[in-house]
């Protein structure tokens, strides 16, 4: 098997993908005879590139971790490859590696402008073949229109199933967990629905700002960058039907329909439903942090979105009535990704009315820790009366599984070695995404609806608490 890492020098790479390679190296799951050559512009031999690895190695990995031994050996997999992507010829380069009868994993850790250069030129070169298969980051375009340009770029040289788009979130130990909870679990599958669910919440918050990210955040926002991809996604798997089976196309075939079920924004209510925001400055740990419009690479007058909260339909059976309730931004209170269930309330109290009967409540959290927490009422231990008490049961997935927990990354380059395509996106699922997003943004756009400033360090505008409390609820908060 040959993986072949295009922007071998970037932080994707750097970061995530030789971290994550080099951990299933060290537990065997990655073959000995096994290559990973990197492609980048940098004028840099392979013993050069492997010091910069090993440098990026010992500073990402967990000193418990990094093992001298096994890095020494893991390096011998790498070399590197000094390819100008507008080039084909600078391409035969690889064709000593990328070899017919052996599985050659191309992963375009780029920009989207480039993916359709760089398949060109492979097929040019004669260097994709019936096992090839290739990988794509999010974003897939910037609208629907470009969207459906990459991907037939991308199927014209490699059939669909040849094709994994990645979206790191659906490799999320808890993010998977959702199956299992599901459909692994009859109490929850049988009041999963307008039965006995409220409302649903799913957050992406960051603490985190543009992170020299200014000149492309700028021309995106926080809808196209996570709302599009992460929080949809997301929403797929929690609201989606049954599959016949755990297979990718069943899976997948579910996603869609959820898509394609999503209610369009009235036009007289988006200011009801929608509501986007852009930090200013404020401070985070006591740390000062600087406004949107300050930071390095943004327009002084941007009117770009840093944050989006939005109230949704699902326009079938199941869910009919019972909204869902997304947002995301950066620069807020904390770094969470989680999903609350909110449960209706008892039909009847059949306890004194002085006591406080709360309302069940499934919290699946994603990050930073993965967790699943369900908030119950018992009875408090008393010598008289009877009184209630909210207690949660916790489970965390440290606790139970700590050796064998795997980073998102660690389980979408193994589902992809292994030729799993489940947790990835389908080229429908993609663009039926787009469709909506694009309905969105015309619909913010032709309702004047202003940004609404937030400080840095704050849950987002007071906008999207009233957005949630004209559901006579609110958002799960940290100091809640």
């Amino acid at each position: 098997m040959n993986i072949f890492i295009f922007g071998g020098t970037g932080d994707l790479a750097s970061r995530k993908l030789l971290p994550a390679l080099y951990r299933h190296f060290k537990a065997h799951r990655l073959s000995a005879q096994a290559k990973i050559v990197s492609i980048g512009s940098r004028a840099i031999n392979s013993s050069e590139y492997q010091i910069l690895v090993r440098e990026n190695l010992e500073h990402h990995l967990n000193e418990s971790e990094f093992d001298e031994n096994v890095c020494s050996e893991f390096l011998k997999l790498i070399s590197f490859l000094k390819i100008d992507f507008n080039k084909a010829d600078t391409f035969k380069l690889l064709a000593n590696n990328a070899l017919d009868g052996r599985r050659n994993i191309y992963y375009l850790a780029v920009s989207p402008i480039f993916y359709k250069t760089i398949v060109d030129n492979l097929n040019l070169q004669k260097l994709i073949f019936s096992s090839s298969s290739i990988i794509v980051e999010k974003p897939i375009g910037r609208d629907h229109s470009s969207s459906v340009e990459i991907n037939h770029a991308l199927a014209q040289h490699f059939n669909e199933h040849q094709i994994f788009r990645i979206d790191h979130y659906l490799g999320k130990e808890a993010v998977q967990n959702l199956l299992a909870l599901r459909f692994g679990n009859i109490i929850f599958e049988k009041i999963w629905s307008n039965i006995a669910i409220d409302h649903i919440q799913i957050t992406v918050s960051e603490t985190l700002g543009l992170e020299n990210r200014g000149s492309y955040y700028d021309e995106t926002g926080a809808i196209k960058d996570m709302l599009q991809n992460h929080l949809l996604q997301i929403l797929c798997l929690v609201a989606m039907e049954p599959p016949t089976n755990i297979n990718s196309e069943s899976i997948r075939d579910e996603k869609l329909k959820v898509l394609r079920s999503l209610r369009p924004l009235e036009g007289n209510k988006n200011d009801q439903q929608v509501v986007v925001g852009q930090y200013k400055d404020g401070a985070i740990n006591a740390q000062p942090k600087k406004a949107y419009v300050e930071e390095d690479g943004v327009n002084p007058n941007s009117m770009t979105e840093t944050f989006v909260a939005l109230k949704l339909w699902i326009d079938n059976w199941r869910w009919s009535g019972v909204p869902f309730f997304l947002r995301t931004g950066k620069r807020m209170s904390e770094k969470k990704s989680e999903i609350v269930v909110q449960f209706k309330s008892v039909p009847h109290n059949i306890f004194d009315s002085k006591i406080m009967q709360k309302d069940n409540q499934l919290i699946i959290r994603l990050q930073p820790e993965e967790s699943i927490k369900l908030k119950i009422m018992i009875k408090k231990p008393s010598a008289s009366g009877f009184y209630l008490q909210e207690l949660p049961l916790d489970l965390l997935f440290e606790d139970y599984y700590k050796e064998d927990h795997l980073d998102a990354y660690e389980r979408l380059l193994m589902d992809i070695i292994e030729n799993k395509p489940s947790l990835f996106m389908r080229r429908d699922e993609v663009e039926e995404a787009w469709v909506y997003i694009d309905q969105l943004i015309t619909s913010i756009h032709s309702s004047d609806i202003n940004i609404s400033k937030y400080n840095a360090g704050s849950w987002g505008p007071s906008s999207a608490d009233l957005l949630i409390a004209g559901h006579e609820a609110k958002w799960n908060n940290e100091e809640d």
